[in-house]
């Protein structure tokens, strides 16, 4: 079900209005983490560390929702700059943990100022609690299709 008003151009799925919005965001937060040299799926990779703590490199694939092979090259690269440390798991010394380094933690400080100011670019026509309304209805909206949520039958999460 589409929402419309009257007068407006803005019309149809909800869905097309949030990829539009995708599109644009991807772009800004893309420019704002150029000068630190991360790919958006590395920053995607320390804000999961951060927030879950260290993790099973498995559980980061599930996460991410990315192939393995993809994460070992993100892993390799985030270790390279020294933002994160791998260690093996003293239960399987075949699993490896991931763990966000102090400089890890320092980079995710500065990126969240820059990403903050994506926000204030991309809401700038929000109100504070209009902003605040958003960021719980879009929490939501990805709580649901995280890897908790068991996907519809033939397709993925």
């Amino acid at each position: 079900m589409g929402v419309t008003s009257p007068g407006s151009r803005v019309q149809g799925a909800s869905s097309m209005l949030i990829a539009q919005l995708a599109r644009s965001t991807r772009r800004q937060i893309e420019q704002a983490i150029a000068p630190t040299g991360l790919r958006p799926t590395e920053l995607l990779t320390l804000q999961h560390l951060r927030e879950r703590g260290p993790s099973a490199q498995q559980t980061l694939t599930e996460l991410i929702g990315i192939d393995a092979t993809n994460l070992v090259a993100v892993l390799n690269s985030l270790e390279d700059q020294g933002l994160i440390d791998r260690r093996r798991d003293r239960a399987d010394r075949r699993r490896a943990i991931i763990a966000l380094s102090p400089a890890g933690e320092h980079a995710l400080t500065d990126l969240d100022r820059s990403l903050l100011r994506v926000d204030d670019q991309i809401l700038a026509p929000l109100t504070g609690t209009e902003r605040q309304t958003l960021h719980a209805l879009l929490a939501k909206a990805v709580k649901h299709i995280g890897p908790e949520c068991p996907p519809p039958p033939g397709q993925g999460c």
